[in-house]
């Protein structure tokens, strides 16, 4: 995605059509190997400045022929563009009205609406029950708004505003494969209280959206204090939840958004798959297991087990315990697994109905006492930051349930999870291999040999240069049936996770890398604090999206996990993160490899940069947030 026009870059995907042979095929193409070249490191300041691909795609097909297909990147649309007649990525309440403010800050500082979110997400390629292709996004945030008081700084309006997912309908040229957005909509998220903080997603085997709420608000700080972001959304502004305000309880839950006959897009969450940070789920293909990402500091792996197949309305939660074999690395693990406990969707929406409070479920000790429980994880997110404590707690007589669905990490911790994971966010899978691969953005404070601090447990002790565990890794879980929980139960799945190591590792600057990246802390070369991850079964290829502060410019990287090789294949604009990566393989007759810019020079991303730095890439670059598409390619399978 770049900042031209959408003629310009439609005229491109048009060339690449004409000359490199991608057409629509009546089925997809057989292919044995598939392999990218490089994009080359950004070193012009408009090169920085601007998204863009310099790849290509060389697909070797069964029959030993070869297609090479540049990469096209296309904008389907940017955030504030009017389609259809209406403006997209405004924040609005319950009734469709734009927001006029957000909720005051730490400082109590206010921003002034209208707001229009640069933070486009997840993607989900749908195609629908009339057989138009559909496109749900997540717009996770607003990333800096005006001032209520003239001439005061811009404020950083994170956790401050309610968020929203969008539906686009798609025209596709049956002969490019280009996408155009026709209309866009809201997905009306009256019914379940409106959305917090959409992050990652996926896209369902029965084709269906599973959103997210990442950075569960903090129930124990917002017992006593408004949730007025969901408050302002709701029209509640300044009630508790006791007084009929926004309940904590009701956000941090998977989002699932399904197309109906008439078009239309509904949203429910699921309650019964547990309440974390909670980056995203993937769905197994038995319909029935899921692995979560946890984003935060001391956070834990959870993997939910559904009752029946492709019906997330109930299930068990059961949290991972890292039993290391290794340091280095990265590290490596077996895993076992402890039951958190079963529960229906209904069970727990009772309970947030009635605004069930932290103090319902856990009595709390000041010091060590007999009975209770050191607790030391992410607690949730707050105004304030939301930082880890040592915490001493213990489960009400009964609260067994809503401890376990509603505050699921605490509740894990007290059973003897891990909880000392960094950083926990893309997922995604090789259902051939039975490998499940997780990022974990950045490795520090807890996951590090001799900084366990006041942590009760040291299950995590990864040895190593800390400036090369800062960057991050790639995890790969390898995936059997016949599992058992810590309790010798049978765990009804052939998905479970058996044991983990990384797998892609970044690394430091190396000292003599000075023609490019002159910048980075993190090897330019190497995947720095990976984030979104898409995996393509036909193309062996795992895609690695980064949301680093350790490069200028993040990248999206193409790997392939046979042959371990790894190639840059898109640059995002200086202080944007890399999104929405989705690889679709057979959409029509084409495959997309989806991708989106979020909050594109973004004041708090390029706050580490000297000032210089800044302030010239604050004014080149083009600021709103952008959903599209990296690549088309032929469908193909293997």
């Amino acid at each position: 995605m770049t900042v031209m026009s959408r003629t310009l870059l439609a005229a491109a995907v048009m060339g690449t059509v004409a000359f490199a042979g991608v057409a629509p095929a009546a089925e997809p193409l057989k292919v044995a190997k598939v392999e990218f070249t490089a994009t080359p490191v950004p070193v012009t300041d408009v090169d920085m400045a601007v998204g863009h691909s310099k790849s290509s795609a060389i697909l070797t097909l069964t029959d030993g022929t070869t297609r090479t297909i540049p990469f096209a990147p296309d904008v389907i649309w940017n955030s504030g563009q009017r389609i259809g007649g209406r403006q997209v990525g405004v924040v609005v309440d319950k009734f469709g009205k734009p927001m006029p403010r957000s909720a005051p800050d730490k400082k109590g500082l206010v921003a002034k609406g209208p707001f229009v979110s640069p933070g486009q997400d997840a993607n989900s390629l749908l195609v629908g029950p009339d057989g138009k292709l559909r496109l749900v996004t997540h717009l996770e945030y607003v990333a800096e708004a005006p001032n209520v008081e003239e001439g005061r700084p811009l404020v950083n309006t994170y956790g401050l505003l309610p968020a929203m997912m969008h539906v686009t309908e798609l025209a596709q040229d049956p002969k490019t494969g280009t996408l155009t957005a026709i209309k866009v909509a809201n997905v009306d998220a009256g019914a379940v209280g409106g959305i917090w903080i959409p992050c990652n997603g996926s896209t369902t085997p029965w084709m269906t959206h599973l959103g997210s709420e990442e950075y569960e608000p903090n129930a124990r700080y917002y017992e006593t204090r408004p949730l007025e972001p969901m408050n302002l959304y709701l029209g509640t502004s300044g009630k508790l939840s006791s007084q009929g305000g926004a309940n904590p309880y009701a956000y941090g839950h998977p989002v699932e958004v399904s197309i109906g006959k008439d078009g239309k897009a509904k949203a429910v969450k699921h309650y019964a798959m547990g309440r974390i940070a909670l980056e995203m789920f993937e769905i197994m293909p038995d319909k029935r297991t899921a692995y979560a990402g946890d984003d935060g500091r001391d956070t834990m792996m959870l993997m939910f087990v559904a009752d029946r197949a492709a019906d997330l309305t109930a299930g068990t939660l059961y949290g991972a315990k890292w039993e290391q074999t290794s340091a280095a690395d990265g590290g490596a693990a077996t895993l076992s697994w402890i039951r958190l406990g079963h529960a229906t969707e209904a069970e727990i929406a009772k309970l947030i109905a009635r605004h069930i409070k932290f103090s319902d479920i856990f009595e709390v000790a000041a010091a060590p006492a007999e009975g209770f429980t050191p607790v030391f994880v992410y607690p949730g997110y707050d105004v304030e930051g939301g930082k880890q404590t040592l915490e001493y707690l213990k489960v009400k007589p009964g609260m067994e349930k809503a401890a376990a669905f509603l505050e699921t990490r605490r509740y894990a911790a007290m059973q003897g999870a891990t909880t000392e994971f960094t950083k926990m966010e893309g997922i995604a899978l090789d259902p051939q291999g039975k490998t499940l691969f997780t990022a974990m953005s950045y490795m520090e404070q807890g996951m590090l040999e001799g900084k366990n601090d006041k942590r009760p447990n040291d299950h995590v002790r990864l040895a190593g240069d800390p400036a090369d565990l800062v960057c991050g890794a790639v995890y790969a879980t390898r995936l059997a049936g016949g599992a058992r929980d810590t309790g010798g139960a049978a765990i009804a799945s052939d998905w479970v996770g058996t044991s983990v190591k990384a797998l892609v590792t970044g690394a430091k600057k190396p000292k003599d890398q000075t023609a490019y990246g002159a910048l980075d802390k993190c090897d330019t070369d190497k995947v720095a604090n990976p984030d979104n991850l898409s995996f393509s079964p036909a193309m062996r290829t795992l895609f690695i999206g980064e949301d680093s502060g350790n490069h200028l410019n993040n990248f999206v990287w193409a790997y392939g996990v046979d042959d371990g090789k790894l190639a840059r294949i898109f640059s995002a604009p200086a202080g944007a993160e890399n999104t929405g990566l989705r690889i679709v393989e057979n959409a029509k007759g084409f495959a997309y490899l989806l991708g989106n810019i979020q909050h594109p020079g973004a004041e708090e991303d390029l706050s580490s940069y000297p000032a210089e730095i800044r302030a010239k890439f604050r004014t080149m670059v083009d600021k709103r947030g952008t959903t599209g598409v990296l690549a088309i390619l032929p469908a193909m399978t293997r």
